[in-house]
């Protein structure tokens, strides 16, 4: 056992589990010592065989999980949470998209699918909201969509090699991106408590913490950056083009709530959202949006809303990856399911 590895592991699992080291001692009853533990993680000491599998089970974590080298690096993270959120909670959402990231690429690399992402909207930089409209357009025309409704936005994402984690997370969480190992773009995002249409709007907003690339005076500004990324996720799910199409190209002064409920159930987007893109593109005045805002808080709440997407966001292709590696031999179950985090009778499945 190599201390050099086992150091930078044993504190990613440990963190993984949100626990302090003082916690893990606690919950190993005596095993292994707080400093014990210091030691193992400066790789000044190494554990014993029985130490090793009860930090195993602690740990949830199979042995060979501490001799893996060279965990995905991982760039700037672009992390959405409540300003009080506890670093353990940071620091294991970050460790899990890490260890994620990790198994899905074995899974690639045994399979021999490697996809090399490219981001359509690179050398370009994001001054104006009209910057960000057009840049929104640009990713869709990229991407070979037109101005249709996307029926799934994580498969979508998938397809063209954006990794997409979705968590269900105390609440302090909402999402985060980063690249790992410089090119590999990674959504991640909490869908406790998000309707379908809020869950959408996340995947694409984080996303486009990674596509855009901000001008100085932007970067400055958290909050503007904020701002233009829910613009684009607006923009991106809800074009102005099918707005148009929808309602016509003529400002409004009176739309039926039943306009908007069909755009809803048909593009996946809020009626809050919709009712912004509306005011953003010209079709209402701001008068007239204060009116739906006020007339959907008082009739509704502070978020919910009529009206449904009938749909669902599942993240399916690092699963698909490794039911192609069973049907071609090159991943055995019991590595397909340690690889997924699940049995190995998920993957003992009859067929022809």
């Amino acid at each position: 056992m190599d201390p050099n590895f086992f150091g930078p592991r044993l504190m990613q699992a440990r963190k993984m589990a949100g626990y302090t080291m003082q916690q893990l001692a606690d919950n190993l009853e005596n095993v292994v010592t707080k400093q014990a533990l210091s030691k193992y993680e400066s790789g000044l000491m190494k554990p014993s065989s029985t130490v090793l599998l009860s930090l195993c089970k602690v740990l949830k974590v199979e042995p060979d999980f501490f001799f893996l080298k060279d965990p995905p690096k991982f760039g700037t993270v672009s992390f959405r949470k409540k300003a009080n959120t506890p670093q353990r909670l940071i620091d294991s959402v970050v460790e899990r998209t890490r260890n994620y990231v990790e198994r899905y690429g074995e899974a690639q690399s045994l399979i021999g699918d490697e996809h090399n992402f490219e981001n359509p909207l690179k050398d370009v930089l994001v001054k104006t909201d009209e910057d960000v409209e057009r840049l929104a357009a640009q990713l869709r025309s990229a991407w070979n969509l037109g101005v249709k409704s996307l029926a799934r936005v994580v498969e979508l994402l998938e397809e063209h090699g954006v990794r997409v984690l979705l968590l269900d997370e105390d609440d302090a969480i909402d999402g985060l991106f980063v690249y790992a190992d410089g090119s590999i773009p990674v959504v991640v995002v909490n869908k406790r408590g998000k309707s379908i249409e809020r869950l959408r709007f996340t995947i694409i907003h984080e996303l486009a913490h990674g596509l855009l690339q901000f001008s100085d005076d932007i970067l400055s500004n958290e909050k503007r950056i904020e701002e233009l990324c829910h613009f684009f996720s607006s923009c991106f799910l809800l074009p102005k083009e099918a707005l148009i199409k929808e309602l016509g190209s003529v400002p409004r002064t009176y739309l039926r709530i039943e306009e908007l409920l069909k755009i809803k159930s048909s593009y996946g987007i809020s009626l809050r959202a919709v009712v912004h893109r509306l005011r953003k593109v010209g079709l209402i005045n701001d008068t007239y949006y204060n009116r739906w805002m006020i007339y959907l808080s008082k009739t509704y709440g502070g978020k919910a809303e009529p009206g449904s997407f009938i749909g669902e966001e599942v993240a399916r292709k690092f699963e698909q990856l490794l039911h192609r590696g069973l049907a071609e031999g090159v991943i055995s179950v019991s590595k397909a399911a340690s690889l997924l985090g699940v049995a190995p009778d998920h993957f003992q499945r009859v067929t022809p």
